[in-house]
């Protein structure tokens, strides 16, 4: 239903509230636009360009000098003693790929899983106390949870300083840790609470009659999850991956602090951080700047690199929406109507 009905367009009154209607929200996506459009620009720009002429959207010389230098002569910064990349731009882009692929693997069926026990076989009281504890987790602030999870990564499963020992004896107890690993970063996102609403909320539109016609056929409960319940949720699997793919790839401060002393594991998110800080460590109430600083900037690594680098962190996250577009559509509208 339009939100302005046909009949009647042709006043002026009416013309006026679509013409304001269409400029605002036009004003808004070019609001929204307008850093993007920067960022290709200014990775296409000289160094000393950006800085001379920081608003212009068309690069005066335009070169991809930034984007080769990424993928070819950045891994020989080591000679320079610029510790900013150790390995090629390869290698982050591969561990990238790994983690967000790993995440959307775990944690789309551990979801799923979860949210058609609460939404089908559960009794209502159980069903509803799990309801508001998986709920009850997008009221934690992330930040809150990164000591206890760091504490319980580092000696799995006992969320503490020391592994405790047998009672009476001096031998620890079993223990693992995961700091240093993609598993450390893997884990826990194995679940995800918004997306468990997504799916809860659309397998409470689906029949019973057809679980228990399934049962009547002998399948049992993950039988009936995959070949019933799951095909016809390929809208909400849609959303639920593209989310998933796009907060796994994008996340940062899980990775820097788990793989901080593993370079040759960092994902493009940590990359990007590290090659900021280093370009914004100088300030020039310092005085002269560091030596590998200027051997780095000098090579033709500067925020033109920078802004290279955030535009190729964004195309996977551009190709995934243009994979997925339609279904995402069609989840966001069957995610709304549920509301």
């Amino acid at each position: 239903m339009p939100l302005i009905p046909k009949v009647g367009r042709k006043r002026f009154q009416t013309r006026l509230s679509l013409f304001s209607i269409g400029a605002f929200l036009w004003i808004g996506v070019l609001l929204h636009l307008f850093p993007v459009a920067w960022m290709i620009s200014a990775s296409l720009k000289p160094t000393t360009e950006i800085f001379e002429k920081p608003f212009n959207l068309i690069p005066e010389k335009p070169t991809t000098a930034s984007y080769e230098l990424l993928f070819t002569s950045v891994s020989g910064f080591l000679s320079t003693g610029a510790d900013v990349f150790r390995y090629p731009m390869s290698v982050y882009l591969i561990n990238s790929l790994i983690i967000a692929g790993l995440t959307v693997l775990l944690q789309i069926p551990i979801t799923a899983m979860a949210a058609y026990a609460v939404s089908k076989l559960h009794a209502p009281r159980a069903a509803r106390l799990l309801f508001f504890f998986f709920f009850g987790t997008l009221m934690v602030p992330g930040q809150i949870a990164i000591v206890p999870r760091f504490l319980l990564l580092s000696h799995f499963p006992w969320p503490t300083t020391a592994v405790p020992t047998v009672p009476f004896t001096d031998i620890s107890l079993p223990s693992y840790s995961f700091i240093g690993t993609y598993w450390g970063i893997i884990l826990p996102a194995a679940f995800s609470a918004f997306n468990f609403l997504l799916f809860k909320g659309f397998f409470d539109t689906l029949p019973t009659e057809l679980i228990e016609a399934a049962r009547m056929d002998g399948a049992s409960e993950m039988m009936t999850l995959r070949k019933v319940m799951l095909p016809l949720a390929r809208p909400v699997i849609a959303v639920t991956v593209y989310f998933a793919f796009t907060g796994a790839w994008n996340d940062f401060l899980g990775p820097w602090i788990i793989l901080m002393s593993e370079q040759g594991m960092w994902p493009l998110s940590v990359v990007i951080y590290k090659l900021q800080w280093f370009l914004t460590s100088w300030q020039p109430t310092q005085g002269s700047m560091d030596p590998a600083a200027q051997r780095l900037i000098s090579s033709g690594v500067g925020y033109n690199a920078l802004m290279a680098l955030a535009v190729i962190e964004s195309i996977p996250i551009f190709l995934a929406f243009v994979i997925f577009r339609e279904q995402l559509m069609k989840g966001i509208q069957i995610s709304g109507l549920k509301g």
